[in-house]
């Protein structure tokens, strides 16, 4: 029998302490004005939930919000574009020293770890693969489905009976080249090799959905952000999204983990990445209350429910038969 691990969220609040009358000042300064952020695009449901719970219990706020690839956004930081971004990694030690370079003094808060996933059409009989597999698939060593062979004897039967003719080559989809996703598959699961030339490029992660869902042969790429139905722990059924075992280096048990919250959370499933506000304000303002509720009760209220991993709150592990 399958066991799902489910995650619950015990809320600890750390609201800004003080006398009453400083506390309101502190508090209306915290709120009030317009804050503008630059956020990398696959996390872009996520950031509207965010922003949209912010205004409603903070009526005097508001957020412009503009999505755009990671090295863009650090860019536009830099650059003065911008002094608040999200994005799905660390500064790496060249864009550090730009930083310092033009006088800047950034700050940064984790806010949640997503995960990224591996998506077929609802059509596709495969289910699970290894991180092998997955490499094999993006490098083209595989260029058909029949190509792959599990340990799982059914769905080998199943993709020799069902994948006939031109639905059994395999149909690659990728993101674009400055897209954070594709550097962290050529990195993680590809071990720096190049994607296959076949592969097609799309620009945006709907694109990417939109072409899994229509192409019974396809594979593409994605991360919780995007495949949340925004109900917790529950994903988008207009993709199958695969279950995962990395087996370079193999260890331990082979366990196939989908993409779950929860397995994210307690590292099950191999594939995660945490996302990080940085900011180069100082003193109080708006952003510093946006701060305080992306890390306390309210903004990780919200990552959980988006299906994400809150990373400032107490977690508890509920296996279920």
């Amino acid at each position: 029998m399958n066991k799902q691990l489910l995650i619950s969220l015990f809320i600890i609040l750390g609201l800004l302490q003080s006398t009453s009358c400083d506390f309101q000042k502190i508090k209306s300064e915290a709120t009030t004005g317009e804050l503008f952020i630059v956020a990398d695009d696959i996390v872009e449901p996520l950031v509207i939930a965010l922003n949209n719970e912010f205004v409603r219990l903070n009526t005097e706020a508001s957020i412009k919000s503009e999505f755009t690839p990671t090295k863009n956004a650090i860019a536009d930081i830099i650059n003065g574009k911008t002094k608040n971004i999200i994005i799905p990694r660390d500064f790496i030690e060249e864009e550090n020293e730009y930083a310092k370079q033009n006088g800047l003094t950034l700050t940064k808060y984790p806010v949640a770890i997503d995960g990224i996933g591996f998506i077929v059409n609802p059509k596709n009989p495969a289910e699970r693969l290894t991180s092998e597999d997955l490499k094999n698939i993006l490098s083209g060593k595989y260029k058909k489905w029949t190509d792959i062979k599990t340990q799982d004897e059914k769905q080998n039967d199943r993709i020799l009976k069902e994948m006939k003719g031109s639905e059994n080559n395999i149909k690659i989809f990728i993101h674009r080249p400055n897209s954070y996703l594709y550097e962290y598959v050529k990195d993680s699961v590809l071990l720096g090799e190049n994607y296959t030339n076949t592969s097609k490029i799309c620009s945006t992660s709907v694109q990417m959905l939109e072409e899994v869902r229509t192409y019974r042969n396809s594979i593409g790429i994605s991360n919780l952000s995007w495949l949340s139905a925004g109900d917790y722990d529950k994903l988008d059924t207009t993709v199958k999204t695969l279950r995962i075992y990395k087996n370079n280096p193999p260890t331990g048990e082979r366990i196939f983990a989908e993409l779950h919250q929860g397995l994210i959370s307690n590292q099950t499933y191999p594939y995660r990445i945490v996302i990080n506000y940085y900011t180069t304000e100082l003193g109080l303002n708006i952003s510093t209350g946006y701060i305080t509720f992306l890390r306390n009760k309210d903004g990780q209220t919200i990552v959980l429910k988006e299906g994400l991993v809150p990373v400032t709150q107490i977690i508890r592990y509920i296996q279920l038969n």
